[in-house]
């Protein structure tokens, strides 16, 4: 360790990565707006992004087989400088949601596949493919499960219905009427910022149109996005998923 202190390279970088530290929630906070109101937009398959639709038709017929039929393709704004676009889909039969999720910026392009079970006492279980672990608060009634390694929608459907029989018992599921899907979607949505507002991780500003990270947001934001943290982050997260379809007993499944 003497050794390496010494080292001027060694010290450079220690030197940066403490600036890193310190100047990265200043940054994260006076960049990130939340929009408060949305204005999620029907949209035709065709007017999406040619990645985004590629995305999106190569997962549709997969969750259509589980009895899920399609509501439309939806575009919409949530954050500054990224595009946020969903397939989604509903099951009469289960009262439950599906979608394909895609968020794509200049610099990065995310996308998953989830189901959705919310019920009438406003408890919800979201099974996702995604593999960003989360960053601010959970919320104790909104249960997020992330399978990254699941790539088939019929094993992550499986895993799913398990979770909500262990994680929501007697409580009914609920589905919006029939042409209010993007009504839902968009109160679905929002519900997020007044979350996190509550826990403390985000305020709304004056003109309340925005949500802005508070400093305790701000710093976990920063410090949870670090390297090396983020990815010994994932790595747990994909460990403790693992572990989980283990016990759920699903089915094989192909890692990604």
């Amino acid at each position: 360790m003497p050794g390496l202190l010494q080292n001027g390279i060694f010290l450079l970088i220690l030197k940066l990565y403490c600036v890193l530290i310190l100047l990265g929630p200043i940054l994260l906070r006076s960049k990130f707006r939340l929009k408060a109101k949305l204005n999620p937009q029907m949209v035709p398959l065709e007017s999406l992004p040619p990645d985004v639709q590629s995305f999106m038709t190569s997962r549709t017929a997969p969750i259509t087989k589980l009895g899920f039929e399609p509501v439309g393709h939806i575009a919409l704004s949530m954050v500054n400088n990224a595009g946020s676009f969903m397939a989604l889909f509903s099951n009469s039969r289960t009262l439950e949601w599906a979608d394909v999720s895609v968020v794509k910026s200049a610099k990065q392009f995310k996308g998953y596949i989830e189901f959705i079970t919310r019920c009438s006492d406003d408890s919800q279980v979201d099974t996702n493919t995604s593999s960003t672990a989360p960053v601010l608060s959970p919320t104790p009634s909104y249960h997020v499960f992330r399978f990254p390694q699941i790539q088939d929608a019929s094993v992550l459907y499986q895993a799913h219905r398990k979770l909500v029989q262990q994680n929501i018992r007697g409580s009914r599921p609920e589905l919006p009427p029939k042409g209010q899907e993007l009504a839902e979607l968009k109160r679905r949505l929002e519900r997020y910022g007044v979350r996190q507002q509550r826990q403390g991780y985000m305020v709304l500003d004056a003109t309340g149109e925005y949500y802005r990270l508070t400093w305790k947001g701000a710093v976990l934001g920063a410090w949870r996005s670090i390297w090396p943290v983020s990815v010994l982050r994932n790595m747990w997260m994909q460990g403790q998923s693992q572990t989980r379809l283990r016990a759920l007993g699903v089915g094989q499944y192909r890692s990604a």
